[in-house]
């Protein structure tokens, strides 16, 4: 049974937050954490992303961004990242964690979700909005 989620993006300011928040809002009686593979410790979120999650009701501005490590990933039942090539680096540098390790879109297309960090205001839309989907689909899964 799954009891606690890490999501994983690469400075935990854009997509990680959003997803954590939304998983979360999803699945109430799950811990859903979010950190970067690349993350600076304290980093408020992405101000796009900041206003993108209020449309939908929901609060970033108390999110501080947070450093992966292979001990905060074994605290988890699940692992989730945005891109396949981070999928690759935790297997690789932490095997112990590769059985948990899952793509955000693995119920519904196993597509990466692109980093819209400092891109088109469209790109951070599209982003949400996939991010969107791939939590819902993540709830199917885990409530079947």
């Amino acid at each position: 049974m799954i009891t606690s989620i890490l999501v994983i993006c690469t400075g935990n300011l854009c997509r990680s937050p959003v997803a954590e928040r939304l998983l979360a809002q999803l699945l109430p009686r799950i811990t859903v954490h979010s950190a970067g593979l690349n993350a600076s410790k304290g980093m408020l979120a992405d101000s796009v992303m900041i206003e993108l999650a209020e449309e939908k009701g929901i609060v970033l501005t108390d999110h501080r961004s947070k450093r992966f490590t292979p001990e905060k990933g074994l605290e988890y039942d699940l692992i989730l990242v945005m891109e396949t090539k981070q999928a690759e680096v935790i297997n690789h540098q932490y095997p112990q964690l590769s059985g948990k390790c899952h793509l955000l879109t693995h119920w519904n297309g196993r597509a990466d979700i692109p980093d819209p960090y400092r891109k088109s205001h469209e790109l951070y839309r599209m982003t949400f909005q996939r991010m969107m989907d791939a939590t819902t689909a993540w709830k199917k899964a885990l409530l079947f």
